[in-house]
């Protein structure tokens, strides 16, 4: 046997600690693969799905119709925050009269 240092009172060279750390190594190589294909079928099941959904049309009707109201519903929000404001403002010039 090959004089090295001691584990416990085997050496590290003994078969059996030899065996061991052969067994070690294969059981990280394999974890350690298995990490890597779960995360690159992950990364691809990810991919596949965001080619999948279709975009909609952008000269579709419905589509078109929403904007329109998205769009009335802000401008009366806007009017509705400038009456506000208006009515606060009188609030407070009457309380400081």
């Amino acid at each position: 046997m090959v004089a090295g240092p001691l584990t416990g009172n085997r050496k590290l060279m003994d078969p059996e600690v030899l065996n061991f750390a052969h067994v070690a190594t294969i059981i990280v190589g394999l974890a350690g693969s298995l990490t890597v294909i779960g995360l690159a079928g992950a990364w691809a099941v990810i991919r596949l799905r965001r080619q999948a959904s279709v975009p909609p049309m952008l000269d579709d009707p419905r589509l078109r119709q929403i904007q329109e109201s998205i769009d009335s519903v802000a401008i009366e929000v806007e009017r509705i925050a400038e009456a506000q404001r208006f009515s606060a403002k009188l609030l407070s010039e009457r309380a400081n009269s």
